[in-house]
């Protein structure tokens, strides 16, 4: 059997086992997680459900198959050097995945925010009996002197500085290592189609996980007004969070957004903790959206204005000529493959 192979399914196997609802570590993980307010079980469970619906449709081997990973061309013997972020449960899965699938060795500096659930995993991982070494901590100082070849970063770009001097610092990475940072915010959502399935996507793919991943929508492109659906999105995010209660936090800082609005006669929809509004302006402010009048054009402009700051565009349906985009309702489901800032993570770390 080739090494390839051999090493899928070692690492599919691992996967089964630790996605297994029957798994006393990962509930032991689902347990603390919740104990200490980290992140809710509902968004845990949702997260863990799209994991082995990846799983069952073999996401990991078309992941390899994709990413021209092979017996010849691998990262076996590079050091990678993981700084996952915290702000989603499970948010670093991927980042570890590719980085194992690889062939590299993983060391990963889990944060504080969410260091059972991946570390789980990782455990599981470590019994698979794979020919390169696995590592994981919360304090990133443990890893003075690696010299890792490539380091992945996820954060803000403002944070970038400091976390290379802190990296230089500790010797944790070579002179000449790769930096794969990622800065992306926030997606747009190009709804050039609008019925209840629609709606109802759109408001999961702007309140999950309370709208703090760069999957989720910030940003809404579509060809008529706010005002012509306000009641029945009012509707619709209501009673999302009667399902999920987890979502609704105070944000006492858009009495004054809305103010504003109410001020320069900006059409808008205020739910006091959630505010969408008809705006063009880059989204900076969390548990705000901005409503946007246009069509394509108006999508590649505003791609263009936010830069890498956009992770995604999605639309509802085929149609949108020059702009890659992906399914709306894959926005907090995607496949294990989906590129964070445009790079397939494998491909990158054999090249």
């Amino acid at each position: 059997m080739s090494w390839l192979r051999k090493h899928t399914e070692c690492v599919r196997e691992a996967a089964d086992k630790w996605l297994n609802p029957e798994n006393y570590a990962l509930q032991e993980a689902i347990q603390k997680t919740v104990d200490e307010g980290l992140f809710s079980r509902q968004d845990i469970e949702l997260q863990l459900s799209v994991l082995r619906e990846n799983n069952q449709n073999n996401e990991i081997e078309q992941w390899v198959n994709r990413s021209g990973l092979t017996d010849q061309q691998h990262a076996k013997g590079k050091k990678v050097l993981c700084l996952h972020a915290g702000n989603l449960p499970l948010v670093g899965f991927q980042t570890a995945l590719g980085t194992i699938l690889s062939g590299a060795d993983y060391n990963g500096k889990l944060s504080r925010k969410d260091p059972y659930l991946l570390g789980s995993f990782l455990d599981e991982i470590s019994k698979a009996g794979l020919d390169q070494h696995i590592q994981y901590t919360t304090d990133l100082s443990d890893f003075k002197g690696l010299q890792a070849d490539k380091v992945i970063f996820a954060g803000s770009e403002q944070s970038v500085p400091d976390v290379k001097a802190k990296v230089t610092d500790l010797n944790a990475a070579k002179d000449e290592a790769e930096y794969i940072i990622r800065t992306a915010k926030f997606s747009i959502a190009y709804l050039n189609d609008w019925n209840e399935s629609v709606k109802q996507e759109l408001v999961e793919a702007m309140l999950r996980y309370g709208g703090k991943g760069c999957r989720s929508v910030a940003v809404v492109v579509v060809d008529f007004g706010l005002e012509m659906v306000k009641e029945e999105l009012e509707d619709s995010i209501k009673q999302f969070w009667k399902s999920n209660p987890q979502h609704l936090k105070p944000a006492p800082d858009l009495r004054y957004q809305y103010a504003y609005n109410e001020a320069i006669q900006r059409k808008q929809l205020w739910l006091e903790d959630f505010l969408i509004q008809e705006s063009e302006e880059l989204p900076e402010t969390e548990f705000t959206v901005h409503w946007v009048q246009g069509g394509e054009e108006k999508v590649r402009q505003l791609k263009t204005q936010f830069g890498k700051k956009v992770q995604s565009v999605y639309t509802v349906s085929k149609g949108t000529s020059g702009i890659k985009t992906e399914e709306l309702a894959k926005a907090q489901r995607p496949n294990l493959w989906w590129k964070p800032d445009g790079v397939d993570l494998v491909e990158e770390l054999i090249s």
